[in-house]
């Protein structure tokens, strides 16, 4: 309709200033642009539906990685998630990016630690670090088996690790920091070793110790 009134010049409908009128603030190009304002916020199913197939994904190799298949096969990811095994693949280009996806999005969804209070004791400040940090390498044991398996042969992956890493040593000093730096870089590099995925799965699997034991 507005196409066929811009051929004719912008004819006037429904006397002065109608909607349709002419000029070149007219009620046809006034129009046009709401219809196009309109499109532009309207949601886009398309993107919606990639987005709940591609979240469907993570959270299918999530699920599969706490039931204890460290490497799940495209046919596993695709039956739990309800997809086609193609999917995947238009998904996510390489198993590397699937396994990037699956960390980044369990790492959102895990708390962020508590803000040191300066007016807190060592004793306060310990029992606090030891309860975030032990829940998080618990709820991360999963994820962890298959980000080791997966930085052998990527390298992104590898830094990924790293920068966890990183960010618990920072939490670390943050929490303990004052009492690391009185003892020493031996106590620092003990505590951290300590507190780090390696040894809460050493302490796990290996001397089959509980969850309140290792921690």
């Amino acid at each position: 309709r507005v196409r066929a009134l811009e051929a004719r010049g912008g004819v006037e409908v429904g006397g002065h200033g109608g909607l349709l009128s002419e000029g070149p603030r007219s009620g046809v190009y006034l129009l046009r642009e709401r219809l196009m304002v309109r499109r532009a916020t309207r949601p886009d199913g398309r993107h919606a539906r990639k987005a709940r197939t591609r979240e469907a994904i993570v959270e299918a190799v999530l699920a599969l990685l706490d039931e204890g298949h460290v490497e799940p096969t495209a046919a596993q990811i695709a039956a739990r998630a309800k997809v086609a095994v193609r999917s995947i693949g238009q998904h996510f280009q390489s198993r590397e990016q699937l396994l990037l996806a699956v960390a980044a999005h369990h790492a959102a969804r895990q708390p962020k630690p508590a803000r040191v209070s300066g007016s807190e004791g060592f004793e306060a400040r310990l029992t606090r670090f030891l309860a975030e940090r032990s829940a998080e390498l618990e709820a991360s044991r999963a994820v962890r088996r298959a980000a080791v398996r997966g930085a052998a042969t990527s390298h992104a992956v590898a830094a990924g690790l790293a920068a966890v890493g990183a960010r618990r040593r920072k939490e670390l000093l943050a929490a303990l920091g004052k009492e690391l730096q009185r003892a020493g870089s031996p106590a620092q590099a003990a505590a951290e070793a300590l507190s780090s995925g390696a040894c809460w799965d050493a302490l796990r699997s290996d001397q089959r110790l509980s969850v309140s034991a290792a921690k």
